[in-house]
Formats: structure tokens, sequence, C-alpha cells
């Protein structure tokens, strides 16, 4: 065997595999996910575990069920995901919608409170994280639209997000409790 022909092999072999089920896994990860962008990046990312785990997987047909459990497993996660995400910006959105001077004066002093630790805790995400958060958060865009922007990836977007609102939960859950407290008692 020549130096260098067990990798063009695996290469190929590689294409051959990702060429026959790039577009159904695609199919099959939106079924799930009803999002083509992010169905794309969830294919991908399986494509990429496959060659990194290359050596330890055999690349014929017979990793086709491993490729459609795969993408099916990270549906599955995006999916919980999601809902973590739009439960916490459902009740983001509760204290945005209500306007201040709908408060009563205790009211409005913690809404005062809790927008300016908001602000703060905005502020102190690194900047790209930052600037991430009030691209999808102030003018409205979509992740995709974000990543086209930016010239990222929309997983990058993603993983931007997740970090700040992971660090945002962190610094206002003292702040959020009180607020949501405040806001069912009085509706």
């Amino acid at each position: 065997m020549r130096p260098g022909s067990k990798q063009i092999n695996e290469e190929h072999e590689f294409e051959l595999i990702f060429r026959k089920y790039y577009v159904r896994l695609c199919g099959f990860a939106n079924k799930f996910i009803a999002n083509t962008p992010e169905a794309e990046e969830i294919v991908q990312e399986v494509f990429l575990n496959i060659w990194a785990k290359r050596d330890r997987l055999k690349l014929n047909d017979e990793i086709k069920p491993y490729l459609f459990k795969s993408v099916q497993n990270i549906c599955f996660n995006f999916i919980e995901h999601q809902k973590v995400v739009d439960n916490y910006y459902s009740v983001i959105e509760v204290v945005y919608k209500n306007k201040k001077e709908e408060f009563d004066t205790y009211e409005s002093v913690l809404f005062t409170e809790f927008q300016a630790k908001v602000d703060e805790a905005i502020g102190s995400l690194p900047e790209e994280c930052r600037k991430i958060f009030k691209m999808s958060r102030e003018d409205g865009l979509k992740y995709a639209e974000i990543a086209d922007k930016l010239n990222l990836s929309v997983k990058t977007v993603e993983t931007q997000m997740s970090r700040a609102l992971s660090k945002l939960k962190t610094e206002l859950k003292d702040y959020l409790c009180v607020l949501i407290v405040s806001l069912f008692l009085n509706n």
C-alpha cells in the first residue's frame, strides 16, 4: 500500500457517504426542528463527528443507522435547548411588554432597578456576545440573519446566545424571581 493511500481511501469513502446521505439527513433533521439552516448545521456537526471518529467507524453503508440516530439525538437536544430558551424569553418578554406606567410605585422602583441590572448585565457580556445578543433581542434578527451579517456560522451565534443567556440568568436570578412574583400577584 502506498504511503498516504489509507488517507485518500478514507477521504473518498467519507465523501461518498456525505454525498449519499447529506440531503436525506437534512430533510430528516428538518422534520424534527422545522428550521432548514439549523438542520444543515446539525447534519454538518454529525459529519464532523464522523470524520473525527473515522478510525473507529466503518465508513460504508453500515453507518446509515448511526448517521440517522446521531442526527435524531442532536435534534432532540436542540429542541430541549430551545424549550429552555423559549421559557426564559417568555418571562423576559412579560417584563418588557408591561410598560413602566402600569406598575404602582413599588413595582416602578423594582422595574427601574431591574432594568438597570439588565443593562449592566448586558454591558458586562464580552463584545461579540453582547453584539449578537443585542442583534437578536433589540433588532429582532433570527440567528441565521445574525450569522449572515457577522459572517459566522449559525452554531456560533447559537453558542454565543446560550452564553449570554446563561450569564444573564445568573446575574439576574435574584431580581427575576421578585419581579415575576410581583407581576403575577398584580394580574
